[in-house]
């Protein structure tokens, strides 16, 4: 369970369970969307198939298909596309279909995606077939936020949360996960995505990073050498697009971060710029990024975060 990018603890607590024969018949996976659940689960699913050694080994049959998403005893549900919940039909499905013996491994294996979706109805449905499981049967629950799951579901899982990497860490998996985008972007989409390396990879995909990046040097220019005018001239162009604001905010907070901390390589920031005052900019970055989240009004955000800023750099 080491393959855990990032996830050490998380990888440990599996390990351990792993290697001392008491791997629980059900887990439930708990992070915010992209941090690597499902690639957590198909991991999960290698070892408990896994014939070689040290499981999971990577290259026998059953580490290659669970890997190519092919092996019939690894069985994956998600809410239906159209749909916002996780429907009690499938939540059945599982039930029923957990007492037919495994098609050519030991044992059997369901991710279930999206489960904070469940309604009481479904997980009700889940938790018969989860309270007294038929033998070499194993559940994978996948969830955003535990909150949303039943207590009675919860007192029968192990839970283990996994981590978000560090944006710096972030950006060393994406060079290795995308090659071929450049270094810029990859930084950017880290930044932007505060580390989330599957929110990241989705920002690639937008072709933002780069403008994000741009903007934020722009801002931060402005914000330490130049007047109120020319920083909120930058921002009205994010008027109406408060996912790309959120991004270059996350780099403009990155930034003011890299001068608390020394690491700024244009000496005139660090000249210009206390690593006290660099602290409290990145916050006050970080809040403004935040009340965007909630749809506060981006004008009023934006004119309150730059008046806040001059007024704290002085």
């Amino acid at each position: 369970m080491q393959k855990l990018l990032y996830n050490r603890r998380a990888g440990a607590v599996l390990s351990g369970m792993a290697a001392g024969g008491r791997f629980p018949h059900a887990l439930l996976l708990e992070g915010p969307a992209g941090c690597g659940k499902k690639t957590a689960a198909a991991l999960i699913a290698q070892e408990r198939l896994c014939t070689g050694a040290p499981r999971p080994c990577g290259v026998c049959s059953g580490c290659i298909k669970v890997e190519k998403g092919v092996h019939p005893d690894v069985r994956f549900y998600t809410v239906p596309e159209g749909k916002k919940e996780f429907p009690v039909e499938l939540a059945r499905d599982i039930r029923q279909d957990a007492y037919i013996a495994p098609n050519e491994g030991a044992c059997k294996v369901y991710i279930v995606d999206q489960a904070h979706t469940m309604n009481a109805s479904a997980q009700n449905a889940l938790l018969k077939i989860i309270e007294e499981p038929p033998a070499g049967v194993y559940f994978i629950l996948l969830c955003e936020n535990r909150a949303q799951m039943l207590p009675t579901i919860l007192s029968r899982v192990v839970s283990v949360e996994l981590e978000t990497p560090s944006p710096d860490e972030c950006a060393a998996a994406l060079a290795s996960l995308e090659p071929d985008v450049p270094e810029e972007q990859r930084r950017a989409a880290a930044a932007g995505a505060a580390g989330n390396i599957g929110q990241a990879r989705t920002l690639l995909k937008t072709a933002k990073p780069s403008k994000a990046a741009a903007d934020a040097r722009l801002l931060r220019e402005a914000l330490v050498f130049g007047d109120r005018y020319t920083a909120l001239r930058i921002l009205a162009a994010y008027d109406k697009d408060r996912a790309a604001l959120g991004q270059t905010l996350a780099l403009l907070r990155e930034g003011f971060a890299q001068v608390a901390l020394g690491r700024e390589t244009d000496a005139r920031f660090s000249n210009r710029v206390s690593p006290g005052q660099a602290v409290a900019a990145a916050q006050i970055v970080q809040t403004a990024r935040l009340r965007a989240e909630r749809n506060t009004g981006v004008p009023l955000l934006c004119a309150c975060m730059v008046e806040q800023i001059k007024s704290t750099l002085g």
